[in-house]
């Protein structure tokens, strides 16, 4: 039997569009009676809070599916990141004392990031049981845990990988493997958006946002053995951009459009790239004739990505943004400029809601491609 990997891609609070997603995923399985069977679990940023959290309760998948959209859709910005005007100030001022003073007293410690999620690491303490995970893996619930973060100190992308079965490990061109017992400080590292939130260290290393330099999100599952990919994206598959504002022609672009240039680019951009890559590959093995013994094998996926754009969404919920993080916002262009930039700190209810009603639709819009896979069809299954 084929093995199936779930791939869950980052993006801050665009994270609740996966948890919809997989809830779809699994009432389009229930309604055609045919069991949800992942066999591994990889996850990056958010999607490595995701992963997690799944296999942490996948003994019970539907309470483990309701729960996870509970989590998404209960969530304030303050669960993530201090949010008063105190703490941010402080943040502030040790920024300002580094840029103007560092050269002279050398930076502060604390000055790492713009953000404290300390809020953050004691939800995924009070919400994850990491625990959990070895045991599902000791009833073969599923074959392995997967989640990648990037090491500050050499930027390699490291997937540490929990398993209890025999695999090869890698060393790839900035990527290798590592096996652990992952823990909340292994989450917490892969979720940590460069800038934004600070590095998290796992025993004497730093590691940052799982999404940077991790050019290949889909070959860590495919090394440990999975032959079907399921890969959930947050990046609107319209892609249409910015609109133009004939208004902004021949006027360089504000800091904050800059801004969501490079953060889409650092997080979303590269699993879009690996399922081009996937296509490519799976056509060259179509047409080279089998013959010639290639070790390339065709490997069937489905791809879901959101039908709507993401950072026009949460321009409707802009007022949500706590009211500090807005005037810090302002400082770099317009609010509407920084849509992008908002989408990945707009953790409330509202707009996390919304995007797991549309992930939730997305999924049953999926719904032939979804069945087909799970089937053991052994048609290629793309997007």
């Amino acid at each position: 039997m084929s093995q199936i990997a779930l791939i869950l891609s980052g993006g801050g609070a665009r994270g609740a569009y996966q948890a919809g997603v997989v809830q779809g995923i699994y009432e389009v399985l229930k309604s055609a009676s045919i069991p949800m069977r992942i066999d591994h679990f990889s996850g990056v940023s958010a999607g490595a809070i995701n992963a997690s959290y799944l296999a942490s309760l996948w003994e019970d998948k539907e309470i483990a599916l309701k729960n996870l959209v509970d989590l998404w859709s209960q969530l304030k910005s303050s669960d993530i990141y201090y949010t008063d005007a105190i703490s941010l100030g402080k943040i502030g001022l040790k920024w300002v004392s580094d840029l103007s003073l560092g050269g002279a007293t050398g930076t502060s410690k604390e000055g790492r990031a713009l953000l404290d999620t300390e809020p953050l690491k004691h939800l995924l303490h009070s919400r994850l049981d990491m625990h959990k995970i070895g045991v599902n893996l000791d009833k073969n619930l599923f074959r392995s845990l997967i989640i990648t973060a990037v090491d500050y100190y050499d930027s390699t992308a490291v997937s540490f990988i929990q398993t209890n079965k025999e695999f090869k490990p890698w060393r790839k061109q900035r990527r290798v493997s590592e096996e652990a017992k992952i823990i909340v400080d292994h989450v917490l590292g892969s979720s940590a958006i460069p800038l934004l939130f600070p590095p998290r260290p796992i025993e004497n290393r730093f590691f940052g946002d799982g999404c940077v330099r991790n050019s290949h999100p889909c070959a860590p599952s495919i090394y440990l053995g999975a032959q079907k990919l399921l890969v959930i994206g947050v990046k609107s598959r319209a892609n249409k951009g910015y609109s133009k504002d004939t208004n902004s022609m021949g006027h360089p672009p504000s800091v904050a459009r800059v801004v969501n240039l490079l953060m889409n680019a650092v997080l979303l951009d590269n699993v879009e790239h690996d399922i081009e890559r996937l296509i490519r590959m799976n056509q060259i093995v179509t047409q080279v004739d089998n013959s010639q013994n290639l070790s390339y094998k065709k490997l069937d996926f489905v791809f879901i990505s959101p039908s709507r754009d993401i950072g026009a969404l949460a321009s409707k919920h802009i007022s949500k943004v706590p009211r500090i993080i807005r005037y810090l916002i302002k400082g770099l262009g317009s609010l509407e400029d920084a849509n992008e930039l908002v989408s990945y700190l707009l953790f409330e209810s509202p707009f996390c809601s919304e995007l797991i009603e549309m992930g939730f639709q997305d999924a049953l819009d999926a719904k032939e491609k979804i069945i087909a896979l799970f089937r053991d069809d052994k048609n290629q299954i793309s997007t």
